[in-house]
């Protein structure tokens, strides 16, 4: 099936031009549809109050599951689909979370000390094509943070900020 976000829901429309037929149930707020790399599964951020978090979702709309709760931004799958992340800009941390067991893997900050005032903001991600370099968007650092990522050694680490215009919000 072909996956498409439509006004905030996410839906799903079969190749053969059949459907389109909504997948989530989640009010319209429904976020960053990512199909994993075998096609099982979506992972998707909600933004309902009653629902925030990341969720995956089989295509047909089963096997819906809570992976993280609270308000989470614009998750993104590493290049082999093992595990996907989400910016958490209430806390200035990103959550990785292991695809295989759906457990938060890493805890990885998005500021260089976690002693650091508040404010990193991470709000978009974006891997390197080889999976071990993750970049993120710190809107109010006016700054690109650059993170090795190597969640299963639990070793991820920010290396530094490359700085950037005003708020960034979105990363290619």
């Amino acid at each position: 099936p072909k996956r498409f976000e439509a006004y905030g829901w996410h839906v799903v429309r079969d190749v053969d031009g059949g459907g389109p037929r909504q997948v989530t149930q989640d009010g319209g707020n429904a976020e960053n549809p990512t199909a994993t790399p075998d096609g099982q599964w979506t992972v998707y951020s909600s933004g309902n109050p009653q629902k925030a978090g990341l969720w995956k979702i089989r295509p047909d709309g089963s096997g819906a599951t809570h992976v993280v709760q609270g308000r989470v931004s614009l998750p993104d799958l590493s290049p082999d689909g093992r595990h996907v992340v989400c910016a958490n800009a209430a806390s200035d941390t990103l959550s990785v979370i292991d695809t295989r067991t759906d457990t938060v893997a890493e805890t990885i900050w998005a500021k260089p000390s976690p002693a650091d005032l508040f404010g990193a903001q991470p709000n978009a991600l974006a891997f390197d094509p080889s999976g071990r370099t993750l970049y993120v968007a710190n809107g109010t650092q006016n700054a690109v943070a650059v993170v090795a990522f190597a969640p299963a050694e639990r070793e991820s680490k920010l290396q530094g900020l490359i700085p950037v215009g005003w708020f960034p919000g979105a990363l290619a």
